[in-house]
């Protein structure tokens, strides 16, 4: 029941967790962050010590090259997946603060997140529970050509076919969509 009360001061968010950049969408504001898809982590006590964040999106990718030997810049997403999992769910869990910045209460939101069509059933697995880690109440998955039409305002579900062509900074993907389905992918 608590979880419902603070859903009530969330946004549902769309977010395109890609391999270069992540973007969030907020129902009736569009697109309210687009930030590399980069986490500095702090190393402290060598390799097996503790690991902090520093900095995620634009901030973190100014510090790739410039930093000390402690702290890290890396990208958690290769080829439109999860390469890291604990990084990707704290870099999620920073950037769903940066759109509720003055939340009283944690934010809670319902988020959909694009797919690449040739992700398989464990990589869904591990984006949807980086989400949820993050502070989703649920999650869905879409595949990114369905998500790409929706957003072009293509006519999703008429008997008419329509190809799209995402171009991502990991991956490259063609879908042919048509009543309301992915014909070819």
């Amino acid at each position: 029941m608590f979880g419902s009360f603070r859903r009530y001061f969330s946004s549902d968010l769309a977010i395109d967790l890609g391999t270069a950049n992540t973007l969030i969408y907020v129902r009736d504001k569009g697109i309210v962050l687009d930030e590399p898809s980069v986490v500095s982590i702090r190393h402290e006590g060598g390799p097996q010590g503790k690991k902090t964040i520093q900095a995620v999106g634009h901030e973190a990718k100014a510090m790739l090259g410039k930093v000390p030997g402690n702290i890290e810049a890396i990208r958690p997403m290769k080829d439109g997946v999860i390469a890291d999992f604990t990084v990707t769910e704290q870099m999620l869990k920073q950037f769903i603060k940066m759109v509720h910045p003055r939340s009283v209460l944690k934010p809670s939101p319902r988020i959909i997140i694009c797919v690449p069509c040739g992700s398989t059933q464990v990589e869904r697995r591990a984006i949807r529970e980086s989400a949820l880690g993050a502070g989703a109440s649920e999650v869905y998955l879409i595949e990114e050509p369905m998500a790409a039409a929706i957003g072009a305002g293509l006519p999703v579900s008429d008997a008419s076919g329509s190809m799209v062509v995402d171009i991502g900074g990991g991956t490259t993907e063609v879908g042919v969509i048509s009543l309301g389905g992915m014909v070819y992918k």
